[in-house]
């Protein structure tokens, strides 16, 4: 069944068609040198995650199965926020993957090197 909604969406993009969607982009850059540059593209519930270039030569990520916000002050902290990822996948610069069936409202972090991240896109404590 996947299979046949991910032929559906290729096919409604061949001729044109938009389903709607979001788009996150990561971009760092020292000193004119990009860290890491990636584009992930969510529609209905695929994702398409796209290194376009890295330092290290590929981008690392890590998917969360909901948004982590900062608590407030005094607050305690989300215990989901504490939990590790829920998918961890590393692309080469200039690739591209798709997942499909992703469950709407995951948070994406990437970077250049394959570190722990938490939820909040800050490297996990040791």
């Amino acid at each position: 069944m996947r299979n046949l909604m991910a032929l559906l969406y290729y096919l409604c993009a061949l001729f044109g068609c938009s389903v709607g969607g979001t788009t996150i982009e990561h971009h760092t850059v020292v000193d004119g040198i990009d860290i890491v540059d990636s584009r992930v593209r969510i529609s209905e519930r695929i994702a398409r995650f796209e290194c376009q270039a890295s330092r290290s030569g590929q981008c690392h990520y890590s998917l969360f199965r909901s948004e982590c916000k900062p608590p407030a002050a005094g607050a305690a902290a989300d215990p989901r926020c504490a939990q590790p990822a829920a998918e961890r996948f590393a692309l080469d610069a200039g690739a591209t993957r798709e997942i499909v069936g992703v469950a709407p409202g995951f948070k994406v972090c990437v970077s250049e090197d394959d570190g722990a991240v938490q939820a909040d896109c800050k490297p996990a404590a040791h």
